[in-house]
């Protein structure tokens, strides 16, 4: 079950890499051992920022600005505030929101240079050349940067000048990581191109095309010599060790410029290692938490989280954390398919999916119902629309109204579609044998009832994400991620992104909404905006252009030799942070 909210990707990105480090001749200290389900792709997050690559990136990488973990306040993290957000109505930059960021003095990269303005900058011009491979959304979203201008007598104020028909302008500016220049484009290629170049794609690609260096410059940063094997970040932490299929170390910085900044949880640095053991198979990794070889697994199913919790072998020595998570499970139903095109089909199949049992079956007994693509702990999150109901009644009512009905006395309803009798069966494609699966059998159980018929397969990890890209399904178990900005719902709901390598993979697509998706990135006023949010929710409660199911808790154990705090805040934990419990 895997999707991930594009934007809510791009604002949180990262993406710096280096292999000079003074060796952390500390020995005191403690280390934490973290188990993983698998290898991270990348520890570059502008190629690669999943669930599994955040658990390592957040100590490497750091954001200019930030959400604490602890009480959700945005906070300044190495810019010295948060910026006020200025309207210029006339001269150059007319109709642009500026934004005046200055960094703090004291931050500094690995190499002790400063970090400055021209970093920044480096980081946006890398960002919209087309020969750097990133994804297209993110692009687009930096192409709201009208403008950059760096003060002359301190390189550490730069002044960023965005689209103003955008809602989230002042995250993208500041909730953002930047890149060191000195270590990417030592020989300033790209200094050689102003900024307005980059806001002109025709003229920037015949640049590109001529300038000594360029190509070569896009070369490196797109292989893998930037995703593994050097790696440099402002974060307290850097990588020491990377053993394929088997463990990543990371080291504490010394003399690390942040910890003074006792304030802001991102700079900490209190255990003097972080150790990734990377396990696959989960009976494996709950024997090694066991016997102590590791102190922290995340991402535990709910009915182990409840049978560890519940085993003395296990509760006398681990903590047991399952804060709500910042995602929600959901079924994508592909909106492209005749069948599913009826808003009255999908309402059955919705009124088909008995949440309540699923929960009861494989929750820990936190979780929260959703009835729209919006977190719950969102001030705007709709609470007037009620989850739908298990109930086989309504939805054969609803598949009699849209014409269906079992002709032929097989036990699946049938019904003539663009002249052809089309049978109502549907594949739910689901990965491998876990919850998505599970899922898929107590659909497909149900479904039946009805009269529907649901064949459940399960693929591996390569031949799902292939039918995830070609479009080729019926119905799928997948989730998405969000981060504590406010939604953008254009990237998963808008019929811009329908697609064949869209974002919204549903194939879902009404004026309506996309009305009102366009209303709610162009509103700054938040008031305005919630009312828009509310109203966005109601249609897609109405179309039910897929299943919402609900939100599940974050289940993390933890060795109690630690004192640590989780978050809802992803991915709930924070190891920097960890202090050695003193009445262990």
């Amino acid at each position: 079950m895997k999707k991930y909210s594009f934007f809510l990707i791009i604002l949180f990105i990262a993406f710096s890499c280096t292999d000079k480090h003074t060796e952390n001749t500390d020995s005191s200290g403690f280390s934490v051992k973290i188990g993983l389900k698998r290898e991270p792709r990348a520890l570059c997050p502008i190629k690669r920022n999943g669930n599994i690559e955040r658990q390592i990136n957040q100590y490497i990488f750091i954001q200019a600005a930030d959400y604490d973990p602890f009480n959700l306040h945005n906070i300044p993290v190495f810019i010295e505030k948060i910026p006020d957000e200025i309207s210029i109505d006339t001269g150059k930059f007319a109709n642009t929101y500026k934004y005046d960021l200055t960094f703090r003095k004291e931050a500094k990269w690995d190499d002790g240079s400063d970090i400055t303005a021209y970093d920044q900058l480096f980081f946006i011009k890398m960002i919209l050349n087309p020969m750097v491979e990133v994804h297209p959304a993110i692009k687009n979203l930096y192409k709201k940067v009208k403008g950059i201008e760096i003060d002359d007598s301190n390189p550490k104020k730069i002044s960023i000048y965005t689209e103003k028909n955008y809602m989230l302008s002042k995250e993208l500016v500041t909730n953002m990581e930047i890149f060191p220049e000195y270590f990417y484009d030592p020989g300033k290629i790209l200094r050689k191109i102003d900024f307005e170049t980059f806001l002109n794609e025709e003229k920037l690609s015949t640049i590109l095309d001529t300038l000594k260096g360029s190509k070569e410059f896009a070369e490196k940063i797109n292989s893998a010599y930037f995703m593994r094997e050097h790696i440099s970040g402002q974060g307290p932490y850097y990588l020491a060790n990377w053993e394929t299929n088997n463990f990543i170390k990371l080291k504490r910085k010394d003399n690390y410029w942040g910890k003074k900044f006792t304030n802001i949880p991102y700079l900490e640095n209190n255990p003097k290692e972080l150790i990734f053991k990377i396990i696959a198979d989960k009976t494996t990794a709950i024997t090694e938490l066991k016997n102590g070889n590791i102190d922290i697994l995340q991402g535990i199913s709910g009915n182990d989280f409840l049978q560890m919790k519940n085993d003395s072998v296990f509760k006398n020595k681990f903590v047991f954390q399952n804060p709500l998570s910042m995602q929600f499970y959901y079924v994508i139903l592909n909106n492209r398919n005749p069948i599913l095109k009826d808003k009255r089909v999908r309402k059955a199949i919705a009124y088909l999916t008995d949440v309540d049992f699923l929960i009861k079956t494989f929750g820990t007994g936190g979780e929260k119902r959703i009835t729209s693509p919006v977190h719950p702990s969102k001030p705007y999150y709709n609470s007037d629309l009620n989850p739908i109901e298990f109930n086989i009644v309504k939805a054969k009512s609803l598949l009699k109204q849209s014409g269906w009905n079992d002709s032929d006395n097989n036990g699946i309803l049938d019904k003539i579609i663009n002249g052809t009798k089309t049978e109502l069966k549907l594949t739910f494609i689901a990965k491998g044998n876990g919850l998505g699966k599970n899922i898929g059998l107590i659909m497909q159980e149900n479904a039946q009832k009805a009269g529907i018929f649901i064949d459940v397969l399960s693929k591996n990890n390569k031949e799902f994400r292939n039918i995830l890209k070609n479009r080729k399904f019926d119905m799928l178990p997948s989730f998405i991620s969000e981060d504590l900005a406010d939604v953008d719902p254009y990237w998963d709901w808008h019929s811009d992104n329908t697609g064949l390598r869209g974002s919204n993979i549903s194939g879902f697509s009404n004026d309506k909404i996309d009305d009102i998706i366009e209303k709610i990135r162009n509103t700054r006023d938040i008031k305005v905006r919630r009312k828009l949010y509310t109203r966005f929710q109601s249609l897609i409660y109405e179309e039910q252009p897929v299943i919402f199911l609900y939100v599940p808790t974050n289940n993390i154990i933890i060795n109690n030799k630690f004192r640590a705090k989780t978050s809802i805040k992803r991915p709930g934990y924070f190891a920097n942070t960890f202090e050695l419990n003193k009445n262990q």
